[in-house]
């Protein structure tokens, strides 16, 4: 394989040699800990004050069944722009199509090779100023292609070293192609058989350490919860917290939990487990991002979300945070935004307005 240096500055010459190094000095560390972090929910019941979280919001990025071009970063920020948000989101997911199969000629969940990179995205030259983006990995669940055929979930295998470097590298060449340094890489457990929290954690360090090394940007490294996952009850996101700050405690101020409420419910109603009991476990210093779909309040009962404290929790975090709107058709993203922004900001300063609808 042939590395590069782009005018980025991000060096993938040695890239292999900068991930081998971090690899071998990969071992689990036994630190106090020293991220106690209160009950999520209990934020809801703050006094509001001036030194409140700063949130800052990612304009999502629909994944194409037909399409095989990912996009760039310049076309991207210049179309995102218009929503007001800090980052773009780019896929960087494994080959899921069958049109990116076609594109590349890699196998369904193969990771990306340089020419696939090439043939997928847009080279980042002139980039505009202030692009930040958002590197969003294989989110590892069944899916069916366009021709009717069912896929089953990638084998996402944190425990694997080989495999980890590999994950990493493609990273990188990500990130070289497009020009600049993400500044944020959303991970997902998967449901890989015996894999353990401790080896999740232990790979986000890595993840972290590996592409600041080659990129020269410490990126923050969150993993979101979903269902099925190996990350899907409150109970699992407090474990696996305590695991980081256990396995990898210097990666707690950048690292953590980009939280899924609606996965949360899911995960609640298949266990026939009240959502308020999987709420309570959340602790608050994990939650490092939203991924957010709010309704218009009109949905009631014990299993509803709780948007409301979800949201006066948000603007009382002890740290800053992203909120990505989930999506489901593009044109959805300004009502979805406005809906997120709506609950995030403080309702002394929010002027009289009707809640978006979605029809």
């Amino acid at each position: 394989m042939l590395f590069h240096v782009n005018s980025a500055g991000i060096s993938v010459i040695g890239a292999l040699a900068c991930l081998l190094r971090c690899n071998s000095v990969m071992q689990p560390n036994s630190f106090p800990d020293k991220h106690q972090s209160a009950p999520f929910f209990s934020l809801a019941n703050q006094t509001f004050s001036s030194d409140m979280a700063q949130v800052s919001y990612v304009c999502p990025s629909l994944r194409q069944k037909t399409n095989a071009f990912r996009g760039g970063l310049a076309g991207r920020w210049e179309k995102d722009a218009q929503h007001g948000c800090t980052y773009c989101e780019i896929n960087a997911g494994f080959i899921t199509t069958v049109a990116e199969e076609e594109a590349t000629g890699l196998p369904m969940h193969a990771m990306l090779t340089p020419a696939a990179v090439h043939t997928l995205y847009g080279e980042g030259k002139r980039l505009p100023d202030g692009v930040r983006y958002l590197l969003n990995t294989e989110s590892s669940f069944p899916h069916t292609d366009r021709f009717g055929t069912r896929h089953p979930a990638a084998v996402l295998r944190w425990d694997d070293r080989v495999w980890l470097i590999e994950f990493v590298q493609m990273l990188i060449l990500i990130s070289a192609h497009l020009g600049k340094p993400a500044d944020v890489i959303v991970i997902h457990p998967g449901k890989a058989h015996n894999m353990t929290f401790s080896a999740i954690a232990r790979a986000m360090w890595y993840i972290r350490n590996a592409y600041a090394d080659a990129c020269g940007t410490v990126p923050a490294v969150l993993i979101q919860n979903g269902y099925p996952s190996l990350i899907q009850s409150g109970d699992d996101i407090r474990e696996f917290w305590q695991t980081i700050q256990t396995q990898a405690p210097e990666c707690c101020d950048t690292c953590g939990v980009l939280f899924d409420p609606m996965a949360l419910q899911s995960a609640a109603h298949h266990a026939n487990v009240s959502l308020s009991t999987y709420l309570s476990a959340l602790p608050a210093n994990a939650l490092k991002g939203f991924f957010m779909r709010p309704d218009g309040g009109d949905k009631k009962g014990d299993d509803a979300i709780p948007w409301d404290s979800i949201f006066r929790a948000i603007r009382m975090l002890p740290h800053d945070a992203i909120v990505i709107p989930d999506i489901r058709r593009p044109d959805e993203i300004k009502e979805i935004l406005a809906r997120c922004r709506m609950g995030c900001t403080p309702v002394e300063t929010v002027e009289e307005a009707d809640q978006p609808t979605i029809s």
